[in-house]
């Protein structure tokens, strides 16, 4: 029994460094976007240590009880955490930072099995807090290195933040699609009113993502209404059949004047898969594989002759709201 606990609380020491180390990695090479708390850049943050921390800890053997406990403790957690993202239907449990790994599969290949094997095999005849105290080299040597990695990996990874845009990856934020008054001083926030606007600026600058769209051309001229969707989005599945209906339901006035496009992001669907009628009027397209592109989808955005006047992302504005944007040029 003592034999089986070292090793149930060895391998999940080691999972855990392991867990921790790949959040790292993802932490310092590509940017984090979430909606969700559970996978956001700042809850990585007060993970990450706290991983690290108690992987090291139950490998030290350091106060084993009271390890025993703490894991105990943060696999019930992260049942429950896994539990909700595979009953949301999420792609990946995010527990190993840029590898992909099924939430269903972590939960009962990972989660449940080192929780029950911690539950059955406990360290049995220990005390939860010493005395006996261990020796000074092995305290020393461990629990005081651990705790400045601890304290010195959140500043790291604070200070070595990714940009937002590289040659492999964009992060898109649509605010800065739509931002007002161009002549404004970006650092002291007053107009340069002395300054008169260039033709471009009056015309509207052209949407910067529309080069990386197929059917660009489509949506240079007159208004669009382009919804960009992941495959795997249940809101896009939900959201893309009402712009559907939109599309047929458009004013007669309207008609030709007003186009809904549907641009799909990479990584691809399946094309039997695809939540886009077969029937439909809407433009269809794609945004370009050249780069990994960091969208919070359903992204719906408006534009006038391919400059880009608002934008909603993960909601879905009604035809009055797209009607008003247009009319009010934002």
């Amino acid at each position: 029994m003592e034999t089986v606990n070292r090793i149930v609380t060895a391998v999940t020491g080691v999972i855990l460094i392991i867990a921790a180390g790949l959040k790292i990695y993802q932490l310092l090479t590509e940017p984090i976007i979430s909606a969700g708390f559970w996978e956001s850049w700042e809850f990585f943050l007060i993970q990450i240590p706290l991983e690290l921390g108690l992987g090291i800890w139950l490998l030290s053997g350091l106060f084993r009880k009271a390890a025993w406990v703490v894991a105990l403790l943060a696999f019930a957690v992260f049942i429950i955490v896994t539990l909700q993202k595979g009953l949301a239907g999420e792609e990946s449990c995010g527990c190993f930072g840029p590898v992909d790994v099924d939430p269903w599969i972590t939960l009962s290949c990972i989660d449940i099995t080192l929780f029950l094997g911690l539950l059955i095999f406990r360290p049995k005849g220990a005390k939860l807090l010493p005395p006996p105290w261990p020796k000074a080299a092995h305290f020393f040597g461990v629990a005081v290195p651990t705790f400045i990695l601890m304290v010195v990996i959140i500043p790291v990874l604070i200070f070595n933040k990714p940009p937002d845009k590289t040659n492999r990856y964009e992060v898109v934020r649509p605010e800065e699609w739509t931002q007002k008054d161009p002549t404004s001083d970006q650092q002291t926030g007053t107009k340069q009113t002395s300054r008169t606007p260039t033709h471009q600026e009056e015309a509207g600058e052209e949407w910067p993502i529309l080069e990386h769209i197929d059917i660009a051309e489509s949506l240079r001229s007159g208004i669009a209404v382009v919804l960009f969707y992941h495959e795997d989005c249940p809101e896009c599945r939900d959201a893309i059949p009402l712009y559907d209906q939109m599309s047929r339901e458009l004013p007669a006035d309207s008609e030709g004047l007003i186009q809904i496009a549907f641009i799909e992001i990479p990584p691809y669907g399946p094309q039997q898969d695809s939540p886009i009628p077969p029937d439909t009027p809407c433009l269809t397209g794609r945004l370009d594989s050249s780069k990994k592109w960091y969208i919070t989808t359903p992204l719906i955005v408006v534009t006038i002759d391919g400059s880009a006047i608002k934008s909603w992302e993960s909601q879905v504005p009604t035809l009055d709201e797209i009607l008003d944007a247009v009319a009010t040029g934002g």
